[in-house]
């Protein structure tokens, strides 16, 4: 057990909210259509991620990762980063800056029992704590997997009809799981700073610096 009494109650919020996450991933399973192995989840976004959170996850790394896979780890996390300061030149919203997530490890997450928190929820619907009114459905039932079955593209809606077509029974919930809420849940733990994933893991390379400084090498030219 970490001798850090922050990240003590951190991992002990993990279980607690695995217990409340797995009861509602079981009261929506007719919907979802997760299974191990799909990483569409984590392929396109920016993944906030506090350094309590990050903290935890560096243990998951040590554990799991091997001196040559977290080599190449830093040279992604170094290249997104590069990729993201070239982004900035030309959109100055940095959360539209979205990339796979470099801990992906062929299709399956490699610190998957310390992820962080925004990732244990993936593939549900959750409330949009900005905007008053608008749920957030997985990027997935886009491409035809959780909820699609039963969301009518004409009219934006769930469709009754598709689900009793279906014989599906349960109804569509909408969970308040937004990155603040789950923190706000965390009953007052001090997370520190929120950064993208990639920049913690980029700050844990001695000489990340003058790696960030040097020029990317140029893109293949295409005919």
């Amino acid at each position: 057990m970490p001798a850090n009494s922050a990240l003590e109650k951190y991992i002990a919020y993990t279980e607690i909210l695995k217990e409340k996450l797995d009861s509602y991933f079981k009261d929506q399973e007719e919907f979802l259509k997760c299974k191990a192995g799909c990483d569409i989840c984590c392929t396109n976004s920016y993944y906030p991620v506090s350094q309590l959170e990050y903290e935890y996850i560096r243990i998951g790394l040590n554990q799991n990762f091997t001196d040559e896979e977290r080599e190449e780890l830093n040279k992604t996390a170094i290249k997104i980063i590069k990729n993201r300061r070239i982004f900035a030149k030309t959109n100055p919203n940095l959360l539209e800056y979205s990339y796979a997530c470099p801990l992906l490890v062929n299709g399956y997450c490699g610190v998957y029992s310390y992820r962080a928190l925004v990732c244990r929820s993936h593939g549900l619907i959750y409330k949009d704590v900005d905007k008053p009114n608008k749920n957030n459905a997985p990027h997935c039932m886009s491409l035809g997997l959780n909820y699609s079955d039963i969301y009518d593209e004409e009219t934006k809606q769930f469709s009754e009809e598709k689900a009793k077509a279906l014989g599906i029974k349960a109804t569509p919930k909408i969970y308040d799981l937004s990155y603040s809420i789950l923190i706000e849940d965390a009953g007052g733990l001090d997370f520190g700073d929120i950064r993208m994933l990639v920049e913690w893991i980029v700050m844990d390379i001695p000489n990340y610096e003058e790696l960030l400084n040097e020029e990317l090498p140029p893109a293949p030219a295409t005919v």
